[in-house]
């Protein structure tokens, strides 16, 4: 007899087996680590724990700014190598693609979601290539360049209508340079 399980939202059928669900309790060393067990935060923050947490996340913002800012200089000798030697064009495109995917992953995090939409479009440009023109080369130097400006400005959010407008242009200009994609 077909019916609905409430509980996974499923229709069972007489084929269906339904599976019983496994209840694993956390190992000891998990529930030590865990905060508010025994060295942990209290769930009512004190002046003081609330001042220290905020010197954690500004030191960690420090350091991704000062990361990402090597990473986007030394990305961007390699992309310009790239475009005077296209002998260089592969060693570019992965790093620019590893790059985009750091960038991509850690921007919002840091309060820098316009570098994580810009990153993704250079993340989308150069996945899955082997090799690039010199036009494709700019395209990606273009999103380093205007990655770099941000992070260097420190625009956090999403910034105003002027960026807004530059990542809508980068985008279109990485579709009109998409191919050829080898």
């Amino acid at each position: 007899m077909t019916h609905y399980d409430w509980g996974t939202g499923a229709i069972v059928t007489p084929e269906k087996k339904k599976k019983k669900a496994q209840i694993i309790p956390p190992q000891t060393d998990l529930k030590r680590r865990a905060v508010n067990f025994v060295k942990g935060f209290d769930i009512n923050l004190s002046p003081e724990q609330l001042e220290e947490l905020e010197k954690v996340v500004q030191r960690s913002t420090e350091t991704f700014v000062r990361d990402i800012g090597k990473e986007l200089a030394d990305c961007r000798k390699l992309v310009v190598d790239a475009v005077s030697n296209n002998s260089k064009a592969p060693t570019a495109l992965e790093n620019s693609a590893d790059l985009a995917y750091s960038v991509k992953a850690l921007g919002g995090t840091f309060q820098y979601p316009l570098m994580t939409q810009i990153a993704k479009s250079l993340e989308i440009f150069v996945a899955d290539r082997t090799t690039a023109n010199m036009k494709q080369l700019l395209v990606i130097q273009l999103h380093i360049d205007s990655l770099y400006v941000i992070l260097a400005s420190r625009v956090t959010g999403f910034g105003t209508t002027v960026e807004q407008a530059t990542v809508a242009a980068l985008t279109k200009l990485a579709e009109r340079y998409e191919l050829p994609r080898e």
